[in-house]
């Protein structure tokens, strides 16, 4: 078996295409040194593969240039595995907020600045998205020897529950998202702006989630019903620890009611809720940095 590649991404990792012309990521110390698009390699030079997951190239690029292969590698493959293991089908968005925000909590692990989490426990009311934090994190702690504390298995878990989806209409709802997410994350970026929160290099990566959640709202509000997956008592909980922040999430959900038509259910506001609180969590540090 043979690849042909794509686009090299450096020197150890390239773009190709299998002999049926699907698409996948190769690897290898000096895989693709001196390699050019369409040259051959055969499979016994190559270490590692992995399918891509709607990356596009420079997505790819973006993400092997900010987190080591290794990492980036295990993380995706226990995506896959705990998708097949518990039959538990997420967005593919999963592969790139996860895996980042992970990194960045074993950044922040390493240099024993660790965050403790605000997010209830979610053991009780998901139990199976719980477990699978639980898989994650332990295959991290075997493969790469990384021992995650155990409060992330709060937000690991989150990001499963957030990321679930019905894979056979998956594709269709995107296709149909793109303008009115465009819409929608101008809408939200304005408010922001107007309660003076911007994007800047300390807020960078949560700002990104953010981006990379709005993009995704569209395809599950679309599912009919759509799926409500947190209980009363934590978004109860949520709004009564932020609700200066649940009150921006408001303001944004109004304006996209009168522009769009389209309204966020209980369990959006709670996620935007948790994604703008970081982001003014963020401002407060940097403010107290200045006053200093």
């Amino acid at each position: 078996m043979t690849f042909r590649l794509v686009q090299v991404l450096n020197n150890n990792v390239g773009l190709a295409s299998k002999e049926d012309n699907s698409q996948v990521v190769i690897m290898g110390k000096g895989l693709t040194f001196q390699k050019k698009k369409g040259d051959t390699i055969k499979a016994s030079a190559v270490q590692k593969v992995f399918k891509l997951h709607e990356e596009n190239p420079s997505d790819l690029t973006s993400l092997l240039s900010t987190i080591p292969l290794d990492f980036l590698t295990v993380s995706y493959s226990l995506i896959d595995e705990a998708q097949e293991k518990y039959d538990y089908s997420v967005e593919p968005y999963i592969y790139t907020t996860l895996t980042t925000y992970l990194y960045e909590s074993a950044k922040r692990l390493t240099n024993g600045k660790l965050i403790e989490t605000y997010l209830p426990d979610l053991e009780k009311d998901y139990p199976l998205p719980y477990e699978i934090a639980g898989y994650v994190l332990d295959g991290f702690a075997t493969r790469l020897n990384i021992n995650f504390p155990k409060q992330e298995q709060k937000s690991v878990a989150l990001h499963f529950l957030n990321a679930r989806t019905d894979i056979h209409t998956q594709n269709q709802v995107q296709r149909k998202a793109v303008n009115k997410n465009k819409q929608i994350l101008a809408i939200v970026e304005n408010e922001l702006n107007n309660h003076q929160i911007y994007r800047n290099r300390d807020n960078a990566n949560d700002y990104e989630r953010l981006l990379v959640h709005l993009k995704y709202f569209i395809n599950r509000i679309n599912q009919k019903p759509v799926p409500k997956v947190l209980s009363e008592t934590i978004i109860k909980e949520i709004i009564k620890d932020y609700p200066q922040t649940f009150a921006i999430v408001q303001k944004i959900n109004e304006q996209i009611k009168q522009k769009m038509g389209l309204e966020f259910t209980n369990d959006e506001q709670v996620y935007l809720t948790i994604h703008i609180q970081r982001l003014i969590r963020e401002e407060e540090k940097d403010d107290k940095h200045n006053e200093k």
